[in-house]
């Protein structure tokens, strides 16, 4: 499954800029290259893709606040002022939750975890993307705008 997952990211990132990466087959090696280099890069233990795990927390914590968000953008659709219980945490967690990166990096720049640095850093680009594209769409979001039934 995070295979079949993962060859769906790549397709989805790459397919349009490099069409290689539409053919399933291609996506899917990719995939498990990448999967079997993580997994044994600390040794023949395969027990690297472990030294990621401090980043779960924070990751869990953008993926809630994007679904926050999405609940948000919904509620205000149908109008009223029923997104404010869902927007007001999702702001809290996205804050708090890019404060938690930013502190973790210091502690991985004290302890010369370059491979915790690197991601962590990209989590925090990511995230400030994904949180400005929620924005964006609850500005352009009018209230009571719903679609039409089909």
């Amino acid at each position: 499954t995070a295979t079949r997952i993962e060859r769906y990211v790549l397709t989805g990132l790459l397919g349009n800029k490099f069409p290689l990466f539409n053919n399933k087959y291609i996506s899917t090696g990719v995939a498990v290259v990448l999967a079997g280099f993580l997994a044994f890069s600390s040794g023949g233990d395969g027990k690297g893709a472990l030294a990621l795990w401090p980043l779960f927390g924070c990751i869990n914590q953008i993926l809630a606040a994007l679904v926050l968000t999405t609940v948000t953008v919904y509620l205000k659709r149908k109008g009223g002022l029923a997104w404010l219980i869902s927007g007001i945490p999702a702001l809290f967690l996205a804050g708090m939750t890019l404060w938690a990166i930013l502190v973790n990096q210091g502690l991985y720049m004290d302890s010369g975890n370059m491979l915790l640095q690197v991601l962590n850093m990209l989590v925090f680009v990511v995230s400030i993307w994904v949180i400005a594209e929620g924005l964006i769409r609850f500005m352009k979001t009018s209230s009571g705008e719903m679609a039409p039934a089909t």
